[in-house]
């Protein structure tokens, strides 16, 4: 009775081991089948990264413009009104 649950259990585990080699196997077969459809992908997933790290740079840019040119509004106003205070206070 002892033996034949050890070849019951060596035969168990022979089975699962082939289903993993031939699991492995296959999962091999198809990456190899693959690979053409994967490097294009990867190669479009880079191209996107590069889109997109240029528009972001390009909006940064954008912003820092707009930011200078609202100083630069903000300056004038606050001369103008000093100018205009001076000169009421003046006549």
């Amino acid at each position: 009775m002892l033996f034949e649950g050890v070849k019951l259990m060596v035969v168990g585990m022979v089975t699962v081991m082939l289903f993993l080699g031939l699991m492995i196997g296959f999962i091999n077969l198809v990456a190899y089948l693959t690979r053409a459809v994967a490097a294009r992908e990867l190669e479009t997933i880079r191209r996107d990264r590069e889109l997109l790290a240029a528009n972001r740079k390009k909006a940064q840019r954008a912003s820092l413009e707009s930011h200078l040119d609202d100083d630069i509004a903000v300056i004038a106003a606050a001369v103008a009104a000093y100018e205009g205070e001076r000169f009421a206070a003046g006549a």
